[in-house]
């Protein structure tokens, strides 16, 4: 369990740095849209082709939601919400994962390590290795120009099955991205 834990306090401050990293790359800061977000559930059920919430294709999008609907297929364990844009799972003994929805970052602001471009079912994507660590491995999948959805494992054993984990996970969770 202690293992567990820290698995994720390494993955989570990982995915930390590098949505922190991701921000930092210089330039011109430009204010993003203004005011309050606000959510009403009703008890009819709607549906829309347009994105909700001023053009945030991931509005809707729930990272613990899609991690639970594949658990089963992937035998995650340990699920947990770590805030509104991330879910985090032990995908292994030695492995875990975290998906996190970026509504404000395209691909091509990923940083780290070595980037090859590659795809995941209809989307693009990168695979990323050592973004944070030197076991560490994420694949970030592209949603709309500017939004993506990154998977990132991080291990305590090799940097190919962090990258295996987090491929894995990428491929299971894809058909459930918005389209």
């Amino acid at each position: 369990m202690i293992k567990g834990l820290s698995a994720r306090v390494v993955l989570s401050l990982a995915v930390l740095g590098v949505v922190a990293t991701g921000c930092t790359t210089g330039g011109t800061a430009t204010p993003g849209p203004t005011g309050a977000t606000t959510t009403e559930r009703t008890s009819e059920a709607t549906t829309s082709t347009k994105p909700s919430n001023g053009g945030d294709a991931l509005a809707d999008f729930d990272p613990c939601e899609v991690i639970n609907s594949v658990a089963a297929q992937l035998n995650l364990t340990e699920i947990e919400e770590s805030g509104a844009r991330e879910c985090l799972a032990e995908y292994s003994t030695t492995a875990s994962v975290s998906l996190v929805k970026q509504p404000e970052l395209a691909i091509g602001d990923a940083v780290g390590g070595e980037m090859t471009d590659i795809s995941v079912g209809s989307h693009k994507a990168k695979l990323v290795k050592t973004p944070t660590t030197s076991s560490s491995c994420m694949v970030t999948i592209e949603v709309t120009a500017t939004s993506r959805v990154d998977v990132t494992s991080s291990t305590n054993a090799s940097l190919d099955e962090a990258c295996a984990a987090a491929t894995a996970v990428a491929e299971a969770v894809e058909p459930k991205l918005p389209k």
